[in-house]
């Protein structure tokens, strides 16, 4: 089976992107390469490479706070 993203390489992986478990369960997912999914990992990472710091910042107030 080709990869539904790509439609070049072997699908090896139920994609569900941002999805859950249950989106899985449901079929809510397509047939991805390993290429395209870490291709959409790194991407996602890059995205949100910033939130860690700001998440920490989050906690750090709400301790203060307690």
């Amino acid at each position: 089976m080709k990869c539904q993203n790509c439609k070049k390489r072997k699908a090896t992986t139920k994609w569900v992107g941002e999805g859950s478990v249950m989106d899985l369960i449901h079929g809510m997912y397509e047939n991805w390469c390993g290429q395209c999914c870490l291709e959409a990992q790194i991407e996602y990472a890059e995205k949100h490479k910033n939130n860690l710091k700001e998440l920490k910042e989050k906690l750090k107030n709400l301790k203060d706070g307690s």
